[in-house]
Parts: structure tokens; sequence; C-alpha cells
């Protein structure tokens, strides 16, 4: 890997490649055959141009290979991703690999809810781990799949990872705040517990967008879900207190459907 200029562009690019350092001094004009650039790294930001070319230096060449395929695999299937991409999946796939190569192997508390949230980006990690090890030798677990998920969606949302990890949290809690509610342990596999967490994932994007919804049956759900409602009411206040967001009747009505789908499931699996 190279820190080079462009002497027709006169533009700064960063080049990765299997031994295009070796042999080459600071200022030298080389000519480079293409076949031997595996990928370049344009930025016009000097901050992520600095910082990815300091990681570079830190990681193994086929390290950093490995993160440029799955990023490119990632922008070819879900579009243009924020350029920190390539410092952080990098980081922490580096930081990972040194885990696992000490034996240590982190849990993803937000295993199910990313699958069912970020079903794109979890089959890219997928992919990014069978280049993992293949290129790598090493095999990584679900929960890693789980967190290089997590980075792709940050990307992709233009959110930084800890953003996206305390919105995934709080849908995390939503959940927890209905089977308490309910005295009911909701299986993640349930067509139920898909609908409810997308639903809220999209209410609180409509929200923080100030995207009102109208609920024409809104005094029906409120008079025959009662009990859904409050559950919701209990869901948007805790919402309100970590997102700073006011969720609308009309969306509330909406959640209390998703609820009460849950409660008649609850219902017909206790029969």
């Amino acid at each position: 890997m190279i820190l080079a200029v462009d002497l027709q562009s006169h533009e700064e690019v960063i080049l990765l490649g299997k031994g295009l350092g070796f042999g080459k001094k600071e200022k030298m004009i080389i000519d480079l055959d293409k076949s031997q650039i595996e990928k370049e790294f344009h930025t016009f930001d000097k901050k992520i141009k600095e910082e990815y070319f300091t990681l570079l230096q830190q990681l193994d060449e086929d390290v950093i290979s490995a993160c440029e395929e799955i990023i490119t695999i990632a922008e070819e299937k879900l579009g243009k991703l924020n350029e920190r991409i390539h410092i952080v999946l990098t980081d922490h796939v580096g930081f990972a690999l040194e885990r696992l190569k000490n034996g240590m192997d982190i849990n993803n508390p937000f295993l199910f809810e990313i699958k069912t949230l970020y079903p794109k980006e979890f089959e890219i990690g997928k992919i990014g781990a069978e280049i993992i090890r293949n290129r790598l030798n090493t095999e990584i677990s679900e929960s890693e799949i789980g967190f290089i998920a997590l980075h792709l969606h940050s990307a992709r949302q233009n959110k930084s990872i800890s953003e996206t990890v305390k919105d995934t949290r709080l849908l995390k809690e939503a959940v927890e705040i209905v089977e308490k509610a309910l005295d009911y342990k909701i299986n993640p596999q349930d067509l139920a517990y898909y609908r409810l967490i997308n639903h809220l994932r999209l209410a609180i994007n409509r929200m923080e967008q100030d995207k009102q919804v109208e609920n024409p049956l809104l005094d029906t759900i409120k008079q025959r879900f009662s009990l859904s409602f409050e559950i919701a009411r209990d869901i948007a206040s805790h919402i309100r207190k970590h997102k700073d967001i006011k969720i609308t009747d009309d969306e509330l009505g909406y959640m209390a459907i998703h609820i009460e789908r849950l409660r008649e499931l609850m219902k017909s699996n206790n029969e």
C-alpha cells in the first residue's frame, strides 16, 4: 500500500495491492501496472485520509484487502456508503481478529434485532465472513457478522456507530416493555415480532423527520385495544426520554395494532 499523487489529475490517492510499497521511497516517481492495484481509495476529506493511512500502517495488508472487498460488495448492493466506513469497519475487523486470536469472542446483545431490522446489511455481513474465512483463514461468529452489519447500516444512514447502537438498543427495550406488560416472551422468529419492531423503527424515523401519519381508526383502536394502546403509550414515553421526540396518538394507534397481534398470539399459544 502506498500514498501517492496522480501526476495527471494531481489528486492524492491511497493504493492497495500486494507489494506495492516494496522498494519504493518517498517522492519517488513510479509507473504502476493497473493489474498491481487491488483498490484505490480517494477522498477529499484530509482528516479521513490521514486516519485511514495511519490504520493501514498498523494492520496486515490481507486484513485491509478483505475489508475493502466487503465494502466494495456493500456499495454494489446498498449504494454509496459514508467514507468513514473504510476506517471504522477495517479498525473493527482488525480488532475482532486480535480478540479471536487471544481466544476472546464478544457476544452481540442485539443480534436478533440486527437480523430483523437490517437484513440486507446482515446478508453482506455473512458474505464478509466468507471473505474473512477464505482470505484470512479465520472463522468469525454470527455476533461478529452482526457487528459488521451495524457498521454497514451506520455508513448507509450517515450515522455514527454509537447512534445506530443507541437506536437498536432502544428498539430492543421497546420490545422488552411489551414482554413485561404481557408477561410473555416474544419469539424473534414470529412474524408478529418482525412487524412490531419494524413498525417501531419506521415510526421513530418518521417522527425524527417530522412526518405525520393519520389513523382513521384511532378512536376505535383506543376503545377496542385499550390495553395495547396503553402499552404503546409506555413505549412512546420511553422513546421520548432517550430520543427527545414525541410520538403522536395516530402512530400509537398503529403501534397498538401490532401489540394486539402479539396479545392474540400469546392467547393462542397458551390455549
